[in-house]
């Protein structure tokens, strides 16, 4: 197996694949349904040049706030997902936006990065490993608190194995 991923040696890539997987199917689905987002709002957003959102209206309503929070998870994800390798050796960008943006399923994004079923597995695991490592730096960038997807090898993980509670 060809590891072309610049990412921690100690990351566990197959755990932290699954934690993201899960992160997507669980997570994810609900910063969209809080933040009132469909995925076709996160393909072009509009964001200012800083890349940061502003919110208009009173944000200290706790109601607006927890929506506020969710439509800044949402363009966190977004973010990272953007800021993934993208070139036909490394098509990660391409692939974590057609299956979690696009909702395309494998078979058809195997088909559009035109690699064979078992080469599209292992650049599927890249593309989700990568994606772990790059959340990090856009929850910083808006303040937000998404789960840490990263599995290390060779340490003891007290919370969720599969990431799904929510945060």
């Amino acid at each position: 197996m060809e590891e072309n991923v610049d990412l921690p040696i100690d990351i566990d890539q197959k755990l932290t694949a699954q934690k993201v997987r899960d992160f997507f199917k669980y997570n994810f689905e609900h910063y969209l349904s809080r933040a009132g987002y469909h995925r076709t709002d996160l393909s072009s957003p509009q964001l200012d040049p800083t890349g940061i959102m502003s919110h208009s209206g009173n944000s200290a309503e706790a109601k607006m706030a927890t929506i506020f929070e969710a439509q800044d998870k949402c363009q966190a994800v977004y973010h990272a997902i953007d800021q993934c390798a993208d070139s036909s050796k490394q098509p990660f960008r391409t692939i974590l936006k057609s299956l979690y943006i696009d909702e395309l399923s494998d078979w058809q994004v195997a088909a559009k990065v035109q690699y064979s079923d078992s080469r599209y597995g292992d650049l599927k695991r890249y593309a989700l490993c990568q994606f772990a490592d790059t959340i990090d730096t856009w929850k910083l960038i808006y303040n937000v608190k998404i789960p840490e997807l990263k599995v290390f090898k060779n340490r003891v993980d007290f919370g969720s194995k599969s990431g799904k509670g929510r945060t």
